[in-house]
């Protein structure tokens, strides 16, 4: 694994870059501040995809990434090998004239990440900035003024104290150049910025990591300093940071590989694009645009558990469960022409370390396990005298009907497609609770349904007034266990939701469409007979 910092990225840049256009597939991860922004954006197993997006597109505006991994790979059919880099980005959003990103943050997801050693001073002090088309445009318009605005009062002070020591140098004559102390970012181009159009009579060079040189030229020299300098440009490059990856992601159009990546591909959309849209279909069209082939390996391995459970290896969907089965002795060797993964030399943290949650480390083990279960499937019933190992094409060709699924947890549909209609729900049908006529009865609540009904699954309680509830069971064998264990029940009774006969709205509807309709014969009749 390569960690990539803010002071160095410009110059890992091009290797990544040529990376992702030569690989056959990338796979990504993120972290973020936050998980859930309130209460009502809780997932439940009532939620339909688009109130599901509604609910993360709230949660996605408030929080931001704070690191990304980037795992790319490449099969060497030689030696039926592939070759993985991957790169660990800690990201942050640099301020920037009127640029000053306001973020939230969830303290247990914080907590969460402490827990997995997460660096929060890497994150503050080395993460990459990075940009949306709108922030963008934003910056344009800054860095075309011929005077350049701080982002706060602080920055300012600190531009005008360098001017004070120039212009103290220059009027008691002072030597050839002079060293000040500017740190690197967006601090230290302002205040190039600001010596520059201040002083004609100087120009200003970068030195160490927090010194610059203010030196004495000629006019000559200083309009070749200008051709050669285009600051507003390294402002730019600067800030745009991992939109720059993320560009090059778009354009590669290579297959993309996650885990559980809704959130993921939200996020990215929402800081590095544009803001999430309003409508969800939109947003599936515009993310089908930007990846045009997206694989979610949680969504794989929940749909291959049961055609590939001779194997046993796909007894759980949890990535890091996955990553330890299929590169066990077993997971690598049950079939024949099983790849070797190897990690590149300079990339090789993650051959001898187990990282989870760390993004890079996340990144590597869904690219991995996409590789183990691609294999599986495509070797599955394959005379042993197969003479050569697939292709990975093959392996897209087989794994086709998983593209553009991405998993959507504890909702009424299991996932989602990005390039078609979603799938129609496999979820059992809703259940429906009527508290008993006693006193004991009326003291219960949603929150002691849910605790009852527990025992038996996963499921989520939605009132419908003080006597009647709904309830949404994770599987069917959850909704019939639930019927028969409360079948006799002395507080509450259960059975399956009927919108005809439960639903007070629908009544209601049914009642007054009867109604005129009997007034309408009755009126009728009337006009006929007088």
């Amino acid at each position: 694994m390569s960690e990539v910092r803010r002071d160095e990225f410009l110059q890992f840049l091009p290797e990544i870059k040529e990376k992702i256009e030569n690989c056959d597939f990338v796979a990504i991860d993120t972290e973020f501040t936050g998980l859930c922004l309130s209460e009502a954006c809780k997932p439940s197993l009532f939620d339909t995809p688009q109130e599901r997006y509604r609910k993360l597109r709230q949660t996605v505006g408030s929080f931001i990434i704070c690191q990304v991994g980037l795992s790319v790979f490449k099969k060497d059919v030689k030696y039926n090998r592939f070759d993985v880099w991957s790169y660990n980005f800690h990201l942050f959003p640099q301020s920037f004239a009127t640029l000053d990103v306001r973020f939230s943050c969830q303290a247990s997801s914080l907590e969460f990440l402490c827990q997995h050693n997460f660096n929060f001073n890497k994150f503050v002090y080395e993460g990459v900035p990075y940009l949306d088309q709108d922030q963008e445009k934003q910056l344009r318009k800054h860095l075309d003024q011929t005077t350049w605005p701080s982002a706060s009062g602080c920055q300012q002070d600190q531009v005008q104290t360098c001017c004070s020591t120039v212009s103290h140098w220059l009027s008691n004559g002072g030597g050839a150049e002079l060293s000040i102390t500017a740190p690197k970012g967006p601090l230290r181009f302002l205040i190039h910025r600001a010596l520059r159009t201040r002083f004609p009579e100087v120009w200003t060079y970068d030195a160490t990591d927090s010194q610059i040189i203010v030196r004495k030229v000629s006019e000559t020299t200083r309009r070749e300093e200008e051709e050669r300098d285009d600051l507003a440009h390294r402002v730019l490059e600067y800030m745009l940071g991992f939109t720059h990856v993320f560009r090059a992601l778009t354009q590669a159009r290579k297959p993309v590989i996650g885990h559980n990546m809704l959130m993921d591909l939200m996020l990215l959309y929402g800081k590095m694009h544009k803001p999430l849209p309003e409508k969800y279909v939109q947003f599936k069209r515009d993310i089908h645009q930007l990846f045009p082939c997206i694989y979610d390996t949680k969504h794989i391995a929940a749909e291959l558990k049961k055609p590939l459970a001779d194997y046993g290896v796909l007894q759980s969907s949890i990535l890091q469960e996955l990553y330890t089965s299929l590169s066990s002795q077993k997971g690598r060797f049950m079939v024949l022409h099983s790849p070797s993964i190897i990690p590149a030399a300079e990339c090789d943290r993650y051959t001898n370390e187990s990282r989870p949650h760390e993004a890079g480390y996340d990144s590597y083990m869904a690219g991995y396990v996409f590789i183990r279960m691609a294999h599986l499937l495509t070797m599955q019933g394959i005379n042993k005298q197969q003479p050569v190992p697939p292709r990975f094409r093959r392996y897209l060709e087989v794994m086709r009907r998983f593209q553009d699924k991405v998993n959507i947890i504890r909702a009424s549909i299991d996932h989602i497609c990005l390039s078609e209609e979603d799938p129609v729900s496999r979820r059992p049908q809703w259940l429906y609770v009527t508290l008993g006529q006693s006193r004991a009865a009326r003291t219960v609540n949603s929150a002691q349904i849910a605790e009852l009904f527990s025992a038996y699954g996963s499921v989520d309680i939605r009132p419908l007034d003080g006597n009647h509830f709904l309830a949404a069971a994770h599987s069917y064998g959850c909704a019939k266990d639930i019927l028969r264990a409360f079948r006799n029940h002395k507080l509450i009774h259960v059975t399956y939701y009927n919108m005809w006969k439960h639903s007070r709205t629908v009544q209601v509807l049914l009642w007054t469409s009867i109604s005129l309709s009997v007034l309408g014969v009755a009126w009728t009749f009337v006009g006929k007979n007088s």
